[in-house]
């Protein structure tokens, strides 16, 4: 975590910024006393996890695919 001052941090916000999105918190003070926070974006790491989500349900989908089937011998199965 970095803290830096509101005036210092004007000076130095694309350092900042590069900072947090490389994953760090930046805290801005005033006065020594916290007033913000710079953070990475927690959207990306949520993206990620859904994506791998599709796409193991769509190698799942290859992987378990249905051959061709006849419907009234399946409905007779299940009655028995």
């Amino acid at each position: 975590m970095i803290t830096i001052g509101l005036f210092e941090a004007k000076a130095s916000l694309g350092q900042l910024a590069q900072a947090a999105a490389e994953g760090e918190v930046v805290v801005l003070t005033r006065r020594g006393k916290p007033l913000a926070e710079i953070r990475p974006p927690q959207g990306d790491a949520a993206r990620a996890d859904v994506r791998q989500a599709i796409d193991a349900l769509r190698e799942f989908r290859h992987v378990n695919r249905v051959e061709s089937f006849d419907i009234a011998q399946l409905v007779a199965e299940g009655r028995r």
